[in-house]
């Protein structure tokens, strides 16, 4: 095993750092040389080469990570001397940023090893430069309004940063940084010493710097570098936020000079910060670049390209429900939404995660559905299925939401740290108002896809202050299902000249001589007008709203929400 001998990155080691990095040609933001150096002193990153590759390592206060191998060399054998080195001192080896394609290699060499995790926090926001200059068509028109604004007075320009403007630059960023000196702290103050370090030395590390003037005065900067052979990244982009337009003029006219030649713009990551992302997202990102934390793990990922027969083969074994599993393959191929144990190279427990969003008060949280959580009965009384939950609370910091199918079941999962927050009940109107609304009220049916149904469910629901959200895939697996159970998914409307007014939905199957209502927007009153010509349709005789009880999960960075009492989950995908 070959002793790894890291250092702190210097100037000399450019040439090295990105032959190495252009080899690989990630799309992702940190893997280029000015921004590794800019901020290397800050978070003790140094470098290391090792079998032909290059390896960045960062050693944080809790962990220590390092970067997938860089460039030409053999980098699996990079890896397993990492393993050896981590497994010697008794702790994990953790790896970040990842792209997919590495992930996918990580799994290959070294099956069933690996937990990888993406943080959206941490997601690149890539845009295409044409779009960022033109700001074409109606969703770009309050940015070209601001821009309009700023150049009432034409007293503008935009010029590229130069040893004889670099003072103003510098003098703007103190400036910048003082109007903030109430909510200042140590990140910004990194960041704020990073920018000095990539504005002095901006010609030795490679990066182009544009400003902004209005009546003279500096007043907007930004600075990058090439990604790759098609991508410019935008590092810094800082503005005087109440002189209107400032930030959507810098935009604009460092992807125009700065950028030219280039396809895409790579504007970083969010951090998670609301007031940023809303900002990121309001320029319309023709992709979301996901960067991956790769952690060696008794609970991993699913690998559904080797191990789908034995998942399905556990899934049948747990739940016995014929082909179900099949069916949900379809709609869920997504490796990083299971996570199982193994033994003997045998997955012998297993959960599903899906991704949705939760409605609490008025503010909305990503969050996580737990869904088909089995262990094989050979491995029960194991802690298996709570070291799933345990590790899946630590990774997604976010709440988890389930519907346990028995009471036992709800007794389970509140040692975990689940509540009850959604009641189960069945409902059904009035049969006296059914039979008297008889034939009493014209309606018309129509198919509904499932982008309308999203639309149209959210729209009816805002006013659940506990509500679960669904995207258009899971809506559309939950009508597949639906329609696999015998049923249908209507638009409900009672004027057939206009569709598309006043639109009610209505989701049901029949079981046996009942219909169950599985959703549903209609009122009491009208949901019992429609039944007698449904029942009739199904051959059923009688009704019922199933509402799905169930339980959530919050995190200790929310535990002081209060859960509202009216909780509404359906449906649940089960």
């Amino acid at each position: 095993m070959k002793e790894l001998q890291f250092r702190p990155m210097t100037m000399a080691d450019q040439n090295m750092v990105k032959e190495k990095l252009a080899y690989d040609n990630r799309d992702i933001c940190e893997l280029t040389f000015g921004e590794n150096y800019a901020w290397s002193r800050f978070y003790s990153l140094e470098i290391c080469e090792l079998y032909g590759c290059l390896l960045f390592r960062h050693k944080g206060s809790d962990e220590t990570l390092y970067s997938f191998p860089l460039g030409d060399g053999d980098k699996r054998l990079v890896i397993q001397c990492l393993l050896e080195i981590c497994s010697k001192q008794g702790s994990d080896l953790a790896m970040y940023p990842l792209a997919p394609e590495d992930v996918e290699q990580l799994n290959e060499w070294f099956p069933r090893r690996f937990l990888s995790v993406i943080n959206r926090d941490d997601s690149d926001y890539v845009y295409e430069r044409e779009k960022l200059v033109r700001l074409p068509g109606k969703k770009y028109h309050g940015k070209r309004n601001h821009i309009a604004r700023f150049k009432d007075k034409n007293d503008w320009c935009y010029e590229e940063i130069t040893d004889h403007n670099q003072s103003e630059c510098r003098q703007m960023m103190h400036e910048w940084k003082k109007r903030r000196v109430a909510d200042w702290n140590v990140e910004m103050e990194k960041e704020y010493r990073a920018m000095v370090i990539s504005l002095e030395q901006r010609q030795e590390l490679g990066l182009t710097g544009g400003l902004i003037r209005k009546a003279g005065k500096v007043v907007a900067m930004a600075m990058g570098e090439p990604l790759n052979s098609d991508t410019f990244v935008v590092h810094f982009e800082k503005a005087f936020s109440d002189i209107q337009g400032a930030y959507p003029m810098i935009n604009q006219q460092f992807a125009e000079h700065a950028a030219e030649g280039f396809t895409y713009i790579n504007r970083e990551e969010d951090t998670g910060d609301e007031g940023l992302r809303k900002a990121k997202l309001s320029y319309y990102p023709c992709k979301l670049v996901h960067k991956y934390t790769a952690r060696t793990s008794p609970v991993v990922n699913a690998n559904l390209k080797i191990e789908r027969d034995q998942i399905i083969q556990l899934w049948q074994t747990c739940f016995e429900d014929g082909n179900f599993s099949d069916f949900y393959f379809k709609y869920h191929e997504n490796n990083h939404q299971m996570l199982v144990i193994h033994e003997d190279d045998r997955v012998v427990s297993m959960a599903s995660f899906l991704e949705t969003t939760i409605r609490i008060g008025e503010k909305e949280y990503p969050a996580r559905y737990v869904y088909a959580v089995a262990t094989h009965p050979d491995a029960r009384r194991t802690g298996y299925a709570g070291k799933i939950l345990d590790c899946a609370k630590e990774v997604w910091d976010m709440p988890f939401l389930l519907s346990p199918a028995t009471e036992k079941l709800y007794r389970y999962y509140e040692k975990f740290g689940f509540v009850r927050a959604f009641e189960c009940q069945d409902h059904k109107p009035c049969m006296s108002s059914m039979l008297c609304a008889s034939n009493q009220w014209n309606f018309v049916t129509r198919e509904i896809s499932p982008e309308e149904y999203v639309k149209l469910r959210d729209r009816h629901f805002a006013e659940k202050e506990l509500y679960v959200k669904w995207d258009q895939q899971a809506v559309e697996f939950a009508m597949c299902m639906n329609r696999q159970l015998g049923g249908k998914t209507l638009a409900v409307t009672t004027d057939a000249e206009h569709l598309s007014n006043k639109l009610e939905l209505l989701m049901y199957y029949p079981e046996g001589k009942k219909l169950i209502i599985q959703e549903t927007t209609l009122s009491d009153e009208l949901l019992a007008r429609v039944m007698p010509e449904l029942l009739a349709e199904t051959g059923t005789k009688d009704f019922v709203y199933r509402q799905e009880g169930g339980m959530i999960y919050l995190p200790p960075r929310l535990r002081d929400l209060e859960l509202p009492k009216d909780g509404y989950l359906n449906f649940t995908l089960a």
